[in-house]
């Protein structure tokens, strides 16, 4: 939908270059997270990069030419893999080495879980209100949720963590 409201007459290769864009942006991002250190994992970092991630999807929708779009999703990926790869080292460095296995499953589980559930809510809101318009409301959520969780760690201040290198 997203390559025909661009003006593709063939969605099928365009899609490919806004999926390719995606991808292109998670490489980036883990040379971002490895080659070049740029940031350290911890919760702060991870929902900041969450928020900006739904801000870049958000934007998305509203693009009027594929290079633009495209150069979100590129964001949008580089958001995407660094707090999904950030919440999971997270979780590894805290979780009690007894339980690690059974942390990062559940975590994994709910994650790709959550993510489904809101391919589905997109898809079946976006049947009412358009796609465009439902994406932009679901990035939106998850943006508010991004705030909410950076204020209430900004007010936490800042923690040991019981983990070398990772702050909660």
């Amino acid at each position: 939908e997203y390559a025909h409201y661009l003006g593709a007459d063939e969605a099928g290769a365009w899609y490919s270059v806004l999926l390719a864009g995606n991808a292109a942006g998670a490489i980036l991002g883990v040379l971002l997270l490895e080659a070049a250190n740029v940031l350290r994992p911890n919760a702060r970092a991870a929902i900041v990069c969450a928020g900006l991630w739904a801000v870049t999807i958000g934007f998305f929708p509203a693009a009027q030419s594929y290079p633009l779009a495209v150069a979100l999703l590129v964001l949008a990926g580089v958001f995407n893999i660094t707090f999904t790869s950030m919440a999971q080292t997270i979780v590894q460095m805290l979780a009690p080495p007894r339980v690690r296995g059974t942390m990062v499953g559940l975590f994994n589980t709910a994650m790709l879980g959550l993510r489904a559930g809101s391919g589905v809510t997109v898809g079946v809101v976006g049947a009412f209100i358009d796609v465009r318009r439902s994406l932009e409301l679901s990035a939106l959520v998850v943006a508010l949720i991004a705030v909410a969780l950076f204020v209430y760690d900004m007010r936490r201040g800042p923690r040991l963590s019981g983990a070398e290198g990772v702050d909660r």
